[in-house]
């Protein structure tokens, strides 16, 4: 994570709890149950326990939609999981449900919450302040741009240089077919920001690119929960001692998953090439090998964060793709990395030369790209 990215980070979590009064709401809770426990027999401290825990619950509501999965695994890092959790409030409401003859078990409870989370802010705030007072900064997005960021797990490459080189030869590669299949020409890949820990690669691209790489990253996501659910039948069969023509249904019925989306994805890039007609074969071989290939990657940890800035107030294709870069950009969520991957296989993953499908029951398997070419994006409507 680069210095920028944890301000950023930082003061998002900082202003969101501002924002939505989290803190505030969660201490009016805390002294609601205290007054109740010390007086129990005043009514009007039941009526504020009740007015503070709805104010609560309101706000908390609102963390589901505010927090993007990639935020919400940073803010998990950070240890701050539980203090922005979307169920905070249920967590809350049940411990005083529960507790309605012992509130001080309740207070007791909020009180412990109120203290841990108040002291994470604490550091959070404290944090940011003092990347502030060392001139680090967050880079945003300007109107009209958007943004792409690889994040590529140390276990892909095995902490090789020359495997780690191979990597982003492939992201190159994916974005240079990309680029040629949906741009009038084949646009070099411009690198913005490398950064270590877990390796992010920054790039510079056309937002049609971008919105197309977003896109087919959307769909194999959706795809994989209808895989995850088949390999979880066949386990279930496999735990039971059935074998035979029902498994290896369960494996066909994945395998041809995957290859649906594969052709659904290289079919949608393609559609907007406009070049030579020779040229299209070639490059239509390219875009579905990077395609499995970003595929593999995924299910072995890949993840690929995009952002977006429509400039406000303004209308046109433009407006509608960045818009689409943005709402995917909040709601994808990549899978856990699984035990027995299926889409690539070790030599594969270190050479990236996929020049067959190759499926085994038993395999190993950012920052950001400021989009500034324009007349592409009416061809991506998300």
């Amino acid at each position: 994570m680069t210095a920028e990215k944890l301000y950023s980070i930082l003061k998002y979590i900082d202003n969101l709890d501002t924002q939505l009064g989290l803190q505030k709401n969660l201490e009016s809770v805390r002294d609601a149950l205290s007054n109740l426990v010390s007086s129990p027999a005043q009514p009007q401290y039941q009526s504020t326990l009740a007015s503070a825990l709805e104010s609560f619950t309101s706000a908390a509501a609102k963390l589901r939609e505010s927090i993007t999965p990639s935020q919400s695994s940073v803010i998990k890092e950070m240890g701050g999981e539980d203090f922005f959790d979307a169920e905070i409030a249920d967590k809350v409401t049940r411990s005083v449900q529960l507790n309605a003859m012992t509130p001080s078990v309740a207070r007791d409870f909020v009180q412990d919450l109120a203290s841990k989370r108040s002291s994470f802010l604490a550091k959070v705030k404290g944090a940011r302040q003092n990347l502030e007072a060392l001139g680090v900064k967050e880079s945003p997005l300007k109107a009209d741009t958007a943004d792409i960021a690889f994040l590529i797990p140390r276990e892909i490459f095995g902490n090789h240089l020359g495997f780690f080189a191979k990597e982003l030869a492939f992201i190159s590669r994916l974005m240079e077919h990309y680029s040629e299949a949906i741009t009038p020409e084949r646009s070099p890949v411009e690198l913005e920001q490398l950064s270590s820990s877990i390796p992010t690669v920054a790039l510079l691209a056309d937002v049609g690119v971008i919105a197309a790489v977003a896109t087919v990253v959307n769909k194999f996501l959706e795809a994989w929960e209808k895989i995850e659910k088949i390999r979880k039948i066949r386990a279930e069969l496999a735990e039971m001692g059935l074998k035979g023509t029902a498994v290896e249904e369960l494996t066909d019925s994945i395998t041809t998953t995957v290859e649906e989306v594969v052709e659904e994805s290289t079919g949608l890039v393609m559609a907007s090439y406009r070049g030579d007609g020779g040229r299209k074969g070639e490059l239509e071989n390219g875009v579905r090998q990077d395609t499995r290939r970003l595929f593999g990657q995924i299910e072995r940890g890949l993840t690929v964060e995009f952002r977006a800035e429509p400039k406000k107030g303004a209308e046109g294709e433009l407006q509608k793709t960045l818009q689409g870069i943005s709402d995917l950009g909040r709601k994808i969520e990549f899978p856990a990395v699984t035990k027995e991957p299926l889409l690539l296989e070790n030599g594969e993953v270190i050479e990236g030369e996929l020049q067959s499908v190759k499926h085994s029951k038993k395999t190993t398997t950012h920052r950001t790209t400021t989009s500034t070419k324009k007349e592409t994006a009416k061809d991506w409507k998300l």
